[in-house]
């Protein structure tokens, strides 16, 4: 049965290959992009998902969708070294907190207030690895404490436990936690700059000034993920760690670009990093989704580089 798919935050780095990748397993999306001027038609919704007025209008739209994920946001993260000790946790940094919590959670309310009056029954939400803040133990599983470091993380965690309450409503709420992004199509970000410099330099320096809880992984594999989970059913409350299993800090990253670069020299933070190790087990047992090993994505990320 084919689903249809509403996707907020169609016009981001996640949502342009997102779409791509729903419709290439026979869903069909309708993309929303934000505009100041709303418009909506069969392929494609324009609005601003902070504004009553649009979401008023949005509820007017025939279309029932069987499932809407939600990517909408507002992303800036600023962490500054601690002021007593450069070693200790990050406080955080300069952010727009208004923008952070306005777009992030009032968007959240919007969709939930929006799936309520619709009926539509399940919500995918696209968190953050943020949300856990530094390390509580070897490994990260979905029960470890949250603690974010800065407000972006916050407004994550706040989105959350607003979607938590919905369920008492109804709505099935799948929450996915992943780290940064990367992939061919992104030319910025720490793996595009490690492997441009290796590349280029020969040389990777992680100039780094204090403790930074740091993973990543391939948009595709999130894609995947997403696309696993909007086939799901849902069940209450859901909350699945994506990520490679792999650990993680930006060292270790910095090693696994340069093995796979011949010559590749490394200069390495004097501040010792943590290590990041998200238990992605709980996304394999329910949606029998699993990462591709960073070595292999990170050695296409490099051939591709390497011909440009």
């Amino acid at each position: 049965m084919r689903k249809t798919i509403l996707l907020t935050g169609a016009g981001g780095f996640l949502g342009t290959h997102l779409a791509e990748h729903l419709a290439s397993i026979g869903m069909d999306v309708i993309p929303v992009f934000r505009t100041a001027v709303y418009k909506v038609d069969s392929g494609r919704w324009e609005a601003d998902l902070t504004r009553p007025d649009h979401m008023l209008q949005l509820r007017e739209a025939e279309v029932i969708p069987d499932v809407v994920i939600h990517l909408a946001g507002h992303i800036e993260i600023a962490l500054e070294p601690d002021p007593v000790s450069a070693s200790m946790p990050p406080v955080p940094g300069k952010e727009n907190i208004h923008e952070l919590y306005n777009s992030n959670i009032m968007t959240t309310a919007n969709i939930l207030d929006y799936c309520l009056h619709k009926g539509v029954r399940h919500i995918i939400y696209a968190s953050s690895q943020t949300v856990y803040g530094m390390p509580a133990g070897a490994k990260i599983t979905e029960e470890s404490p949250c603690v974010p470091l800065e407000h972006y993380a916050s407004s994550k965690l706040c989105s959350e436990h607003l979607l938590k309450v919905g369920t008492r409503q109804g709505v099935s709420v799948t929450v996915l936690r992943f780290p940064g992004l990367y992939g061919e199509k992104r030319s910025s970000g720490v793996v595009y700059n490690f492997c441009r410099s290796a590349l280029a330099k020969k040389e990777i320096r992680v100039d780094i000034a204090m403790p930074l809880p740091f993973d990543v992984i391939h948009v595709d594999d999130v894609a995947a993920a997403i696309g696993k989970a909007a086939g799901f059913r849902g069940n209450g409350w859901t909350c699945l760690n994506v990520a490679t299993g792999e650990p993680c800090n930006l060292n270790l990253l910095a090693d696994a670009v340069a093995e796979l670069v011949p010559g590749c020299g490394l200069k390495y933070s004097a501040i010792p990093q943590p290590v990041v190790c998200m238990d992605s087990s709980k996304a394999h047992a329910v949606l029998g989704w699993k990462a591709l090993p960073r070595r292999e994505r990170l050695t296409a990320m490099i051939d591709f580089l390497s011909r440009k």
